[in-house]
Order: C-alpha cells, then sequence, then structure tokens
C-alpha cells in the first residue's frame, strides 16, 4: 500500500483547515471593537523609529520580497514591543504537527513566530506571526498557513483557551482568533500610514494578556 505522504502547513487553504477540523468563520465578532480606541501613547520611547520603519515601508512596500519584508520592517517593528519575560519569550521556525481525518493523516511545519510559555521549549502557545508575504504574490493562502498553525497549538494545548494570529500581505496586517470551532479575522491594518500606530497597541496589548496568561 503506498504511504500517504503528510501535508505540508504551506499548502493548506483556510477552507480546508475549516473542512478538515470542522471549523466555521464568523464575518463579524464583536471582540474586534476593544482594538478600536487603543493607540501607542505620545510618550512612547520609540516613536520616531516606528515613523522611520512607516516611511520604509510606504517606500518598498510593493518591491520588497519575504525575506526583505521580515528582515527589514517586520523584525524591527516586532523588537519594539519586547515580547519576551521570564516567563515566556519569542520562539520562531518551531516545528509543529497534528493529526486530522480520525487521526489517519498528519500535517506539520514549522512556525515562523510564536508567543509562549518557556524558554527552551515553547509550551501553551499563544500569539502567532505565521506568514509574512510579499505585496500582491498569490501563489499561498497565507490565512489558511496561519490557521493550520493555530489549530495545531489548539489541539497540543487542550485547555479551550483562546488563541491569536497574524498574518502580513506586504503593507496589511490582520489579526485571527481562534475560540473553539470558530474562528475570526480582523480588518486590514494598514502599517504604511497612521494605522501604524494603533498597530503597534495592539501588539502591546498582545504582550500585556501574555503576561498576564503566563504570571
Amino acid at each position: 500500500m503506498e504511504k500517504i505522504k503528510n501535508k505540508s502547513f504551506e499548502t493548506w487553504l483556510y477552507e480546508e483547515v475549516g473542512q478538515a477540523f470542522g471549523l466555521t468563520r464568523l464575518y463579524e465578532h464583536e471582540f474586534w471593537n476593544q482594538f478600536a480606541d487603543l493607540k501607542t501613547p505620545e510618550s512612547y520611547p520609540h516613536l520616531s523609529i516606528i515613523e522611520e520603519l512607516r516611511k520604509d515601508l510606504l517606500k518598498y512596500a510593493d518591491t520588497w520580497n519575504e525575506d526583505e519584508l521580515k528582515f527589514l520592517f517586520i523584525s524591527p517593528f516586532i523588537n519594539l514591543v519586547k515580547f519576551t519575560s521570564s516567563k515566556y519569550k519569542v520562539f520562531t521556525q518551531r516545528p509543529m504537527s497534528v493529526k486530522y481525518e480520525n487521526d489517519t493523516k498528519t500535517t506539520s511545519g514549522k512556525v515562523e513566530f510564536m508567543l509562549a510559555k518557556g524558554i527552551q521549549t515553547p509550551q501553551k502557545p499563544f500569539f502567532f506571526l505565521q506568514e509574512y508575504k510579499q505585496e500582491n504574490r498569490k501563489s499561498n493562502d497565507p490565512l489558511g498557513q496561519l490557521l493550520i498553525a493555530m489549530v495545531a497549538a489548539q489541539v497540543q494545548n487542550a485547555d479551550n483557551e483562546t488563541l491569536y494570529g497574524c498574518y502580513v500581505s506586504g503593507r496589511n496586517w490582520f489579526f485571527v482568533m481562534l475560540k473553539g470551532k470558530e474562528y475570526a479575522v480582523s480588518n486590514a491594518y494598514n502599517a504604511t500610514d497612521k494605522s501604524i500606530y494603533q498597530l503597534f497597541a495592539i501588539l502591546l496589548w498582545f504582550k500585556q494578556k501574555a503576561e498576564e496568561k503566563f504570571a
């Protein structure tokens, strides 16, 4: 009998994830309302750096490839949040897997960014930044790839806690929440305009939630 080849995280479409794991997408969700009034404090020490990053993205968003977007914008922007404490930290390129179809098949892949408890080994993943896509590139489904990683973490955590994630397409950032068998996707936050300060405030909000969760 021919051995079934494992399906990679990179190949999932969000519709496939929904069908395989019985998920329902909610196209409107009150959860996103709490982000509306979030603002980066005017006294925050790194505003000038955020502004320089915004200007760089405005200039290069449609020409950077994925690695350039990652290293020249996303990484320095995320580092300003300082997602690290004695209880949790950022883990990158960590393998995860999950079984599906009554445990007859396995899908696996490396998660690009996860915020989780632990120092050497990620435990109880909480927030994911899974896909950084070049602007206007349509070869993969970033939502599908993020969602399958979040489902893998949900199965691993086995605690029914809400998970959060984000995927990036050039200048646009989309947040995702997964609770039980339902998930929702936010509207886009454009990091080339003043929305970048609201975007940064949202990341600070997730940091605060991590501090509370892993206290």
